[in-house]
């Protein structure tokens, strides 16, 4: 099923693609749908699926945190994983997500969301780099190995800035952008392909991502809802 998810997913967004470049939005507005539709599906399932959910518990960890390091050149310890993604409808009501990993686990009264306050319109690479600032003036959340961004390279330039602007250092970052499923690492010119990966850190890395995008999608919910509910 995994396999399948993957290629129906690949085939959807190629026909969105192709039909948002004719024009044709209203089919790409459902071709939209559909795939929220089997991307809510599989995260529902790791909650209904035993064996699924303990392998995404993390009791493969210490097999992902040997991915992570091979693919960042590192021996660094790997524990504490953040994940972050926006969400927003022409700029409106737009908010940011911080979810939190530690050992594999997801740590959820760790999360914590953003509404965003500095971007005006659509930009989704400055809204991360004001939620990361915002993110990292509470060294109280504690600190972490590594930031995993919704996004290719322009967020990932926006997440470094942030914590260049903060003076902050040794923490592994890379972006994954949904489009190819290809993971982006700062100075690095080419993209690693998520399927390149083992299937645990493949998973892992979804797992993160597609939380991320559930906790801030369930907040922009709930400002437009008070939004409408203002007017």
């Amino acid at each position: 099923m995994q396999g399948r998810k993957k290629t129906l997913l690949r085939e959807l967004k190629r026909a969105m693609r192709a039909a948002a470049k004719k024009e044709e939005f209203e089919r790409a507005a459902e071709l939209r749908k559909q795939i929220e539709g089997i991307e809510n599906i599989f995260l529902h399932r790791m909650f209904l699926d035993p064996a699924l959910a303990k392998r995404r518990r993390g009791h493969d960890w210490q097999k992902i945190e040997r991915t992570i390091q091979t693919v960042f050149g590192t021996t660094r310890r790997i524990s504490r994983v953040e994940g972050y993604d926006i969400s927003n409808i022409s700029g409106a009501q737009a908010t940011g997500s911080m979810v939190v990993f530690v050992d594999g686990t997801a740590s959820k009264n760790d999360y914590r969301k953003f509404r965003i306050k500095t971007v005006m319109g659509i930009s989704d690479v400055d809204m991360h780099r004001e939620v990361l600032g915002r993110r990292f003036q509470h060294p109280e959340w504690g600190i972490p190995n590594f930031l995993l961004i919704d996004g290719g390279k322009p967020q990932v330039n926006a997440a470094l800035q942030a914590l260049q602007m903060r003076k902050i250092k040794g923490i592994l970052l890379a972006g994954l952008a949904k489009r190819e499923e290809e993971l982006f690492l700062p100075g690095e010119r080419d993209p690693i392909r998520l399927d390149s990966l083992p299937p645990h850190t493949m998973h892992f890395f979804e797992h993160v991502r597609d939380e991320s995008h559930r906790f801030a999608k369930k907040y922009h919910h709930k400002l437009r809802e008070i939004s409408y509910r203002e007017k």
